[in-house]
């Protein structure tokens, strides 16, 4: 038995006590950050102890990571070891205010599980998706749904800001701009919400500023999260596991043929209704439309040879890792090949093969002509023709117009589809452009609804005939039949 007496034996536990206490003292201040203070005087701070320097220089603190939010630690040592309890019963109440509506809830209960899990990406994906897709979904009002998905958004970005080396949730944001106010059911109103929000009293009819501060398309906003993720990926011991690099990368070039192509359907409809209700002189009217026609059309070429530019000088040389041969360069030459080859000590040919199966993988050789088809004065100009078509059609009931200016579109197409006819019968065109087989029966269908309205027949021979008769194109014809006569009225 120890000879020491209780009050010996507490004398000796806290004299280690303090023994433990010096090299912590010495070696564990925090750092403090500089502050200015009111009399003008600034106190520098400091760089803290030593663990706290190890920290800072080898990345390991959670400011490191990103905005450090201090009732997220408070939590956690409440919790201790029942953070993962409670971050489970808290999905779990999350889900259940989703499915029986109870926003407000689902909000606040949200937000006690980032507190929890402020560095586990599934979080904010997770919940900013519930908040975009399954909630937004739940409202009757366009409004009320666009409000919800801003609040994904905007979740989303605060995922960013607290995760700064985690490429995947820049991209996640980058993909809710592109993909859920692009591509929705709702999408012509999103995109104009998103330049002008309906919340005038906050915005004053702009746009919300917390998600798009430079108040442009949502394409391009989209594209900048891209960049940010693709230059996050490039930080010393930075990776990301959504996909291989070579796809990975390409989104914000791939965003830019986005815009570009919205901006080309989007054509000059709002102008030219206008133009029409001024009851200007014929001559005043056209010059105007021309005018109208030739802004739009200059910045449509433009868009897609911007598109095009940085598809090929910027994309498609980049130095991207492949999956198991070395060093790929998409835009090369045979000296880049050899070069490449021999810095991974490899044959030409193996460099050669595994150049080819990326550009398939990225479909880079498709979407290059693709840019360059879609620049060309005789593309422009042939969707110019069918979206006038569409609107004399359609908004101004003007069927001899309409007639005159599909007719003049699908001759147009039909001329630039003609260019891309192999030797063996094929075009390359239609099989890799299934949006200019689907634009070619869209504008056969209408053409042939003017014609009946006009009392005339459909000629035997016609632009985009081969398209229309083609039976691979019968499903999609008989679909897209369908969809019209939906979307006339009939």
């Amino acid at each position: 038995m120890s000879k020491l007496t209780v009050q010996q034996r507490k004398l000796l536990y806290a004299g280690v006590a303090l023994l433990a206490l010096i090299p912590v003292l010495f070696l564990g201040p925090p750092s403090t950050p500089a502050v200015l203070k009111e009399d003008g005087t600034r106190n520098e701070g400091s760089r803290g102890g030593t663990l706290a320097q190890l920290r800072t220089e080898y990345e390991l603190g959670e400011s490191s990571l990103g905005d450090v939010d201090p009732t997220s630690a408070s939590w956690n040592l409440v919790l201790l070891g029942m953070r993962g309890v409670a971050a489970s019963w808290l999905w779990q109440k999350a889900d259940h205010y989703r499915t029986t509506k109870n926003f407000n809830q689902l909000a606040e209960t949200v937000e006690s599980i980032i507190l929890l899990q402020p560095h586990f990406k599934a979080v904010w994906e997770y919940q900013a998706w519930n908040l975009t897709y399954n909630v937004s979904a739940e409202c009757d009002d366009v409004k009320d749904r666009y409000h919800w998905v801003k609040r994904g958004a905007k979740f989303m970005i605060r995922g960013t800001e607290r995760n700064k080396k985690v490429p995947e949730l820049q991209f996640s944001t980058g993909q809710f701009f592109g993909t859920k106010i692009g591509v929705a059911d709702e999408k012509e109103v999103y995109r104009q919400f998103f330049l002008s929000d309906p919340n005038v009293e906050i915005w004053g009819g702009g746009p919300d500023e917390t998600i798009n501060p430079k108040g442009i398309d949502n394409y391009l906003v989209a594209r900048e999260w891209y960049l940010k993720a693709n230059d996050t990926l490039e930080l010393p011991n930075v990776e990301q596991h959504r996909m291989d690099q070579a796809l990975f990368v390409a989104y914000p070039y791939r965003c830019l043929m986005e815009y570009a192509r919205f901006h080309q359907q989007d054509g000059v409809a709002d102008q030219l209704d206008e133009i029409e209700t001024l009851n200007l002189e014929p001559e005043e009217e056209l010059a105007r439309r021309e005018n109208v026609y030739k802004q739009w059309a200059n910045e449509s070429q433009k868009n897609w040879s911007d598109a095009y530019r940085e598809w090929t000088d910027i994309y498609g040389r980049k130095r991207i890792e492949s999956s198991g041969g070395g060093t790929i360069i998409l835009e090369y030459d045979n000296n880049v090949l050899e070069q490449l080859a021999e810095e991974d000590k490899m044959t030409l040919a193996d460099k050669q093969k595994w150049q080819n199966m990326y550009r398939k993988t990225t479909s880079y050789d498709k979407w290059k002509r693709h840019c360059e088809i879609e620049r060309r004065d005789e593309m422009t100009r042939a969707r110019y023709h069918l979206t006038e078509g569409r609107r004399l059609y359609r908004n101004v009931q003007d069927f001899e117009g309409a007639k005159k200016y599909l007719e003049e579109g699908m001759a147009l197409l039909d001329s630039v589809i003609q260019q891309y006819v192999a030797e063996d019968g094929s075009n390359v065109m239609l099989v890799d452009e299934p949006d200019t087989v689907e634009d070619s029966i869209k504008a056969i269908l209408m053409w042939q609804a003017v014609l009946e309205l006009l009392g005339e027949p459909v000629p035997e021979d016609f632009p985009l005939k081969q398209v229309w008769e083609n039976p691979e194109y019968q499903a999609l014809r008989e679909d897209l039949t369908d969809r019209f006569l939906l979307w006339q009225g009939g």
